[in-house]
């Protein structure tokens, strides 16, 4: 009897393991090239990681940008009227005034302790003669960060909701939304245990 069950329970293993690399469009001759991304991830995490949070950060603003092209036709058709580039470029502000406004919730959420250390390392420089970046600029591009990480939740909220009224599958893109939290989770966790937070810099 137990022999009878490993087989089947490997063969479901199997079953959803397929099906979810179908769902994401990924062959197996994918599998190599996402196995050298990762093995470099983790190489550039350890060794790097200053560059692994810009290219989390970049993600999350790539990501949300994709997420609202797409998600336009939809709200295009709910509101009945043409979006135009303007329309796009309030959106972004009105998210990024949002954050700046909130002040308080948007830094306990996330990026904050990437936030500190950035300006900790524009006050060095210039206390050491270099370009002097004023920390209300840094403010701003995590704010910006944050707004579209806003607008990519909402874009993509609404692009499953849509795909699940018209019977098609939803769950890659709830899977795109969970990839972005976790981009936010990962740059968090490796600020903290790399470059530290709140006072420590870490930046040595």
């Amino acid at each position: 009897m137990t022999t009878y069950l490993e087989p089947t329970k490997t063969s479901k293993k199997q079953h959803l393991v397929n099906r979810w690399l179908s769902q994401q469009k990924i062959k197996l001759g994918d599998l190599p090239f996402l196995g050298i991304c990762l093995a470099s991830l983790i190489y550039f995490t350890i060794r790097n990681p200053l560059l692994i949070v810009t290219l989390g950060c970049s993600s999350i603003v790539f990501l949300s940008l994709w997420h609202v092209a797409k998600a336009i036709p939809i709200v295009e058709r709910y509101i009945g009227c043409k979006i135009r580039f303007w329309h796009i470029t309030t959106a972004i502000i009105t998210s990024t005034a949002l954050c700046s406004v909130l002040d308080s919730p948007a830094n306990a959420v996330f990026l904050s302790g990437l936030e500190e250390f950035m300006t900790e390392l524009a006050e060095g420089a210039s206390s050491a003669g270099g370009e002097a970046i004023e920390p209300e600029v840094i403010e701003l591009i995590f704010n910006l960060i944050r707004g579209a990480f806003l607008l990519l939740v909402a874009a993509a909220s609404l692009f499953a909701y849509n795909q699940a009224q018209q019977g098609n599958d939803w769950r890659p893109i709830v899977t795109q939304v969970a990839l972005a939290f976790a981009i936010v989770i990962a740059i968090d966790v490796i600020t903290f245990l790399f470059i530290g937070t709140g006072g420590g810099g870490g930046g040595a």
